[in-house]
């Protein structure tokens, strides 16, 4: 008896196995399973499907004394593991009121008609705990078993006569407990397959949009401000996907497209209307209709257009619009997959911008660092000059010539980065105008070695050179200034040397933390130093009561000369 018991109940999971593989297989019904916001229309699809499973593992069962030896129990609880409780109440609602009409007055209608709503319930008791991945096939197994051990035990207290139900209980048992049990872990591993297959289908358009966020880096670091490095986006976004067309878009018009064929006759404002319309929603959104009298909708029976916002500072600032050929898979996956592309680019575009507002600081530093010529020293000069008329008219035009020099380049030099030589030429214009003031009480000395040269960040060395020249007098009342460049391995050393009474500690202290002490030239020379070439590379400052020396350490080929090219910093 039990071989034939466990023969056609093997024979029931096959078949409720290939049923469940066709399932898997129907796109509405793939789509219901994946929707965890089960509407109520899906509720009611779903608790019909897995009702007419329990109806057909009823319509299958072998009967034994007066009992139907079935595999109801696994459409009825996984209707509530898979679908949710509403699910699994309504198909258990579904097979106990069929098992029941299918055997009125029988000898179990009753005990298993109560048996299989029970089953649904345990079903929807379990489906949060089943769905967040805490049940093992073994918990599975041990849920079945326990549940059909339920059914045997309801059979017991309804069924009369007693010793009828307990004869039959006896053969049954086994055999539906066991089988049913592993039936059920082979029906959820066939739909298990359907959220494998759809997270292995995520994963893949998510190393796709990865791919092209990555290939469109080098187009999307001046944000949507350039036509042609998003013309550029656009077509590594057509070359990456399937598509027929991808637009990009700011808030007003279409900044990248790369159309195919199938859209070659459509104009661009066309397109641009329905983006912008439904630009302000903030939402990826699916455009598969229109009036008849809109020139897309003939296009519209057989393409469907993804439009997901770019945004920026919590507001759209533009959108990206992908348009594909309807097929027959469902459309979310392909809005799902513009939201993410749409997203990853709205995270470089805001990048981007705080590039942007980074290179306008730098260029805020800049003009205040350059705004810092000491008045002090134009009067100065200017005194210097008019005393200097009076013998030497010569060499007084010689410094008015130098001066203007020097405040040409101080006011209207816009470049960043200056090669050595060409900052050392503006130093020694100012050193020129300063030993004509102190004549003999300035010594200087230039050592620069042969054939060496590198970038240096423009006015770097003229606010060093000023601070030797007015704090480095000596005990006599002489100042001797040095400036000395050599090369050091793969960087250019270049050191501003004085014998003045030292540099104060306090203040050096400060300057390292990054506090104010009252200086302005000093500490931006070192802010700008750390910024360009990083936190290690500031200013090292040797000092003693013999005088002070600072060091400068720049790198002979620096690759972030390139970086400041691209933000117009060169």
């Amino acid at each position: 008896m039990w071989d034939t018991m466990f023969f056609s109940l093997l024979l029931n999971i096959g078949l409720l196995v290939l049923i469940a593989t066709l399932l898997t297989k129907i796109p509405v019904v793939r789509n219901m399973l994946l929707d965890d916001r089960h509407s109520l229309w899906n509720t009611i699809l779903l608790a019909l499907i897995f009702g007419m499973v329990s109806i057909i593992s009823t319509y299958t069962g072998v009967r034994a004394k007066g009992a139907i030896v079935n595999t109801r129990v696994i459409g009825v609880l996984a209707a509530g593991l898979l679908g949710g409780p509403y699910v699994g109440m309504g198909a258990a609602v579904i097979g106990g009121a069929h098992r029941y009409l299918f055997d009125i007055g029988g000898f179990t209608a009753i005990s298993c008609a109560i048996s299989t709503f029970m089953e649904g319930m345990v079903g929807a008791a379990f489906s949060r705990h089943f769905k967040s991945g805490k049940m093992s096939k073994m918990g599975i197994f041990i849920l079945t078993a326990l549940v059909e051990a339920g059914q045997m035990a309801i059979i017991l207290f309804i069924s009369k006569p007693f010793f009828d139900a307990l004869n039959l209980v006896e053969i049954i048992a086994f055999p539906m407990i066991v089988m049913n049990a592993l039936g059920m872990i082979v029906f959820l591993s066939t739909f298990d397959m359907v959220f494998i297959e759809e997270d292995s289908k995520f994963a893949e358009k998510m190393r796709l949009a990865l791919g092209i966020v990555e290939k469109s880096l080098p187009h999307l670091k001046k944000g949507l401000h350039s036509i042609e490095d998003m013309e550029e986006a656009a077509h590594i976004i057509f070359q990456s996907t399937t598509s027929v067309a991808v637009f990009i878009t700011d808030t007003q018009k279409i900044l990248g497209m790369k159309k195919g064929d199938e859209f070659a006759d459509v104009k661009d404002q066309v397109i641009l209307k329905p983006v912008l319309s439904l630009l302000h929603q903030g939402q990826p959104t699916l455009y598969d209709w229109a009036d008849k009298e809109d020139p897309l909708h003939p296009k519209l029976k057989n393409y469907l257009i993804f439009i997901a916002p770019l945004m920026g500072g919590g507001e759209a600032i533009g959108s990206l619009t992908i348009i594909v050929k309807k097929n027959w898979l469902r459309p979310q996956g392909n809005l799902e997959f513009a939201s993410e592309l749409a997203r990853l680019f709205s995270t470089q575009l805001e990048l981007s911008h705080l590039d942007y507002q980074k290179k306008l600081r730098r260029r805020a530093e800049f003009q205040v660092l350059q705004s810092q010529v000491n008045p002090h020293f134009l009067y100065n000069a200017l005194n210097t000059i008019s005393y200097v008329c009076r013998e030497n008219p010569d060499r007084a035009r010689e410094l008015l010539l130098i001066l203007s020099s020097y405040y040409r380049q101080t006011l209207e030099n816009d470049k960043y980065m200056l090669d050595l030589h060409t900052e050392l030429h503006y130093v020694m214009n100012y050193l020129e105008l300063e030993k004509a003031r102190f004549e003999e009480k300035l010594q200087l000395e230039i050592k620069v070695e042969e054939d060496i040269n590198c970038m240096v960040p423009s006015f770097t060395l003229q606010p060093l050179v000023e601070n030797a020249v007015r704090y480095g007098v000596d005990i006599e009342g002489k100042c001797h200034v040095t400036i000395q460049a050599k090369g050091v391995k793969d960087y250019v050393e270049i050191s501003i040397e004085d014998r003045g009474r030292g540099f104060p500690e306090e203040i050096k202290k400060k300057l390292y933390r990054g506090e104010k002490y009252g200086g302005v030239g000093l500490e931006n020379v070192y802010r700008r130093m750390k910024s360009i070439y990083g936190e290690e590379r500031g200013l090292e400052i040797e000092s003693s009561l013999k005088g002070t020396k600072i060091i400068l350490r720049i790198p002979r080929q620096w690759r972030g000369k390139n970086i400041l090219c691209e933000e117009g910093l060169l």
